[in-house]
């Protein structure tokens, strides 16, 4: 064996979060069991746009951080939870919405 070689040689192929690792694989999940987050819906993405063209948005965008709850779950996992700040997002985009469009001067027809 090479006595320059590197301890943690990547060549094995065997990769962990924190690194490779020379023996241990991580063990299968089946699709329905791996942690994953789906998409925001079409309406929170639009949401976040408008809030994010506000002079204000770092206050949103502070408070939307805030309300993402993480929480255990049955097997210990963190599971994390953006029902709240998503709500919060469409709910604020809309009140904006609205007094911006009621303070718009009207056009007589």
């Amino acid at each position: 064996m090479n006595d320059n070689a590197r301890d943690d040689d990547h060549s094995d192929g065997h990769y962990t979060a924190t690194g490779p690792t020379k023996h241990a694989r991580a063990a299968y999940q089946p699709a329905r069991t791996r942690l994953r987050r789906a998409a925001p819906s079409l309406d929170v993405v639009a949401a976040a746009e408008y809030l994010l063209t506000q002079p204000d948005a770092y206050l949103y965008r502070r408070r939307y951080l805030d309300l993402i709850a993480q929480t255990p779950g049955p097997d210990g996992t963190s599971i994390t939870d953006y029902a709240a700040a998503e709500r919060y997002l469409l709910t604020s985009a809309a009140k904006l919405h609205c007094q911006s469009c009621n303070s718009a001067p009207h056009k007589n027809r």
